[in-house]
């Protein structure tokens, strides 16, 4: 429920700059109060993010990770894999496409976790999380001409205790980290 008292309204909307990946747009919106004023947000398409997870002979389970250069940072993130969801694709199918493309991995099931706000200070789009099991590895990746990748199996509790360091940086790592723990508990050591 909305409280009226909280409520901006939207005035006025325009594009101010544009690139391949975001555009920036300028908003024009009236107080609770009464007041105008302008703001900024980012506008992209929706992302995936998928969490999937695998289990080795010995009974140990690890997730499936990339490891990639950041421009933002200037430096390597390990971070599971994702991407932007496709024009007029399903997230559930977005998530199909990049897991296999960045790992070769395929998911013999894809649950979706949660979807949020990356920031909804000054972003607009929406980050869908799945959890992805019963995993095939097709060994062919199908990476986009600018994407540079490795996937390599890391153990659950290795992400937990590194999550927030080193090359563990990305937040919405963290979100979908928390997902998968809130659904699947804390693994046993």
């Amino acid at each position: 429920m909305l409280n009226s008292e909280l409520v901006w309204q939207p005035l006025n909307r325009k594009k101010i700059f544009s690139t391949r990946i975001f555009d920036i747009n300028e908003i024009q919106s009236r107080s609770p109060e009464k007041d105008t004023a302008t703001f900024y947000s980012l506008h992209a398409t929706d992302w995936v993010i998928v969490v999937p997870v695998i289990r080795n002979e010995d009974g140990i389970e690890s997730f499936i990770m990339v490891k990639q250069w950041r421009h933002g940072t200037e430096q390597l993130s390990i971070e599971f894999p994702g991407g932007v969801i496709d024009k007029g694709e399903e997230p559930a199918h977005a998530a199909a496409r990049e897991l296999l493309e960045e790992t070769g991995y395929q998911a013999g099931e894809l649950i979706h976790a949660a979807s949020i706000s990356p920031n909804p200070a000054i972003m607009e789009n929406t980050c869908h999380f799945f959890f992805a099991r019963n995993l095939t590895n097709t060994h062919r990746l199908d990476l986009d001409d600018d994407e540079f990748v490795n996937s390599e199996a890391i153990p659950i509790s290795q992400v937990i205790e590194n999550m927030g360091h080193g090359m563990y940086i990305h937040a919405l790592m963290s979100s979908a980290l928390f997902f998968y723990i809130q659904k699947n508990g804390l693994p046993a050591n």
